[in-house]
């Protein structure tokens, strides 16, 4: 499948081009709105990619598949153009800050007769299969941290009207792990935020969702703290430690309760997984289905709320 992709930043570049490559598809051309030297290079040696405005990649007649790596509040309005331009669409998460952008993007998926998916990709690495698979019972106590160190304020994740803060860019996937995990959105949610003074982003936050008496998730996540990432999941038979359950080496490694048997992970390139993932179903005609990013969506801004109310 051939892909253009609108935006340029870190994981465009570093993560999901290369992916797509690695599946077996190819890039053919980039939006970008001022290409620097180095990524002009970077397109040279990969030909027949070429540089280009965002319209004008959507009206490429050779792209099929669109990847958006914009900021998040721009996901939404060029999702909704690449899907009416005929294009299948990998969005970076979060897809949309509000259910009814959620909403939105799942009727105009429909009505276009294209594939749309939210970029997850911890979701395409075997050891959350294999994590959601494992005999301990029912999941009582579910501890995640993810953190990294970024004070420059001009980036994207430090500006809160782009979307930016720790809730939406990294909270989002301990809200993944507990939807995963439990099939079900929480009953209940608590939230503390402490906000940058001068950016109005949420820079630590830590949150606990719960379901029904005996299970919670509790996570704290950063965006000025050292980098760590770690998941502990605790059941009624066992538990597992996943230490890099976010970002994972080719090669993942976990740990678990004395007695309980973990399977081989093989050696992945999660993205590539991704990628392969979203062409079979787009070219099998999978119709959208975002009732997981509708879920996921949901408790985010629950989290939110609460964190305003508690403030």
């Amino acid at each position: 499948m051939r892909f253009g992709i609108l935006g340029w930043g870190k994981i465009a570049r570093t993560q999901l081009a290369p992916a797509i490559a690695q599946a077996g598809h190819e890039v053919v051309a980039i939006g970008s709105r001022s290409p620097t030297a180095a990524t002009l290079a970077w397109s040279e040696a990969h030909a027949p990619v070429r540089w280009t405005g965002y319209e004008a990649v959507l009206n490429d007649p050779r792209v099929e598949a669109v990847y958006i790596a914009l900021p998040n509040d721009a996901h939404v309005p060029w999702s909704l153009k690449a899907l009416a331009a005929g294009h299948h669409v990998l969005c970076e998460k979060p897809m949309a800050l509000s259910l009814a952008d959620v909403n939105r993007l799942s009727q105009a998926a429909h009505t276009a007769q294209r594939h749309l998916h939210e970029a997850y990709m911890v979701l395409h690495h075997p050891q959350w299969a294999a994590l959601k698979a494992l005999d301990v019972g029912a999941w009582r106590h579910i501890q995640a941290t993810f953190s990294y160190d970024n004070r420059d304020p001009a980036n994207i994740r430090n500006q809160a009207a782009l979307g930016g803060g720790a809730l939406w860019d990294i909270g989002c996937y301990a809200v993944l792990l507990g939807h995963w995990l439990m099939d079900r959105a929480p009953d209940t949610v608590r939230c503390h935020q402490t906000r940058h003074p001068d950016w109005g982003t949420d820079i630590h936050t830590q949150g606990e969702l719960r379901w029904g008496d005996a299970s919670v998730l509790q996570f704290s996540v950063s965006t000025q703290t050292f980098r760590h990432q770690s998941v502990l999941a605790v059941g009624e038979r066992g538990w597992v430690a996943l230490d890099a359950p976010f970002n994972p080496p080719p090669l993942a490694s976990w740990r678990a309760s004395e007695g309980l048997a973990l399977p081989n992970l093989p050696t992945l390139n999660q993205y590539a997984a991704m990628v392969h993932d979203f062409v079979a179903r787009a070219e099998a005609g999978v119709p959208t289905d975002l009732r997981l990013s509708r879920g996921v969506t949901d408790t985010l801004l629950r989290l939110h709320a609460a964190a305003h109310r508690a403030s």
